[in-house]
């Protein structure tokens, strides 16, 4: 997904024009997106993605129901559980899980996030949500927003003995899309532009999630660090603490 973005972005950047005003007291910052911004087919792949990490926790339950030559006695029941609560997780056992070695069923019951999180958003809880939203209910709302822009204005004020500093001012929610202005250079007096006005900005690829979002990079990095570290703690159990750091929780970055 990472490249995806990347070629798009080098296939046609995304800059920041700068317009002077009818007034000649400022500069308008213009968005300029040639291409368009490929949301749907972001959130596709995305949805893939969280989709195989879902799939790499059914795929370990399986293997533990079918452990050993055992045959589970409701196979189309058998999938990886996250309950966040203890009611949730009763009913899982009734269905398939008690019929499993007394270890497995705790490093299972280990991973849920009512024993270690009850109540907050951890990697489990918030996998399971958007894997039944983008499967069964909605697509994923992605959407690219500016994270940095260093505005460096040339111009030069009609009236040389002006000393009044300009000030930028950046508008809040603004659809990040073509034409879209994002902010404005006040000069606090008229101005003309010298040579052309064009910025590269910094850009983020974004998930809607609850009442915030999520940076998708760095988020899938985190899902695919701690999935790795789930699976591992399924198939050998929680490393002692003296052993290895990878038996400490690491809390999930929800900003």
């Amino acid at each position: 997904m990472q490249s995806k973005i990347c070629e798009w972005h080098a296939s046609a950047p995304v800059s920041i024009e700068g317009v002077l005003r009818d007034d000649h007291q400022g500069i308008d910052l213009v968005v300029r997106i040639p291409r368009g911004i490929p949301k749907h087919e972001w959130a596709l792949d995305l949805g893939d993605a969280l989709h195989n990490f879902r799939s790499a926790f059914d795929a370990m339950a399986w293997g533990m129901a079918h452990f050993d030559g055992a045959e589970p006695s409701r196979p189309k029941a058998v999938a990886f559980p996250i309950c966040l609560n203890d009611g949730q997780w009763k009913d899982a056992a009734k269905a398939w899980i008690s019929k499993i070695r007394p270890e497995f069923q705790e490093r299972l019951r280990l991973l849920q996030p009512f024993t270690f999180a009850p109540g907050e958003v951890t990697v489990m809880s918030m996998l399971h949500e958007l894997d039944i939203q983008d499967k069964h209910h909605d697509s994923l709302t992605v959407k690219a927003e500016v994270h940095a822009l260093n505005v460096e204005a040339t111009f030069e004020y009609q009236d040389p003995s002006s000393k009044l500093p300009p000030r930028v001012e950046m508008y809040e929610d603004v659809k990040f899309s073509d034409g879209a202005v994002l902010g404005t250079i006040h000069a606090g007096g008229e101005i003309r532009m010298v040579g052309d006005f064009f910025l590269q900005p910094d850009i983020k690829v974004q998930l809607e999630y609850k009442n915030g979002v999520q940076d998708v990079l760095p988020m899938l990095q985190q899902f695919s660090e701690e999935t790795r570290r789930c699976l591992d703690i399924l198939k050998h159990g929680l490393a002692p603490a003296d052993e290895s750091a990878s038996g400490e929780w690491l809390p999930l970055n929800i900003g």
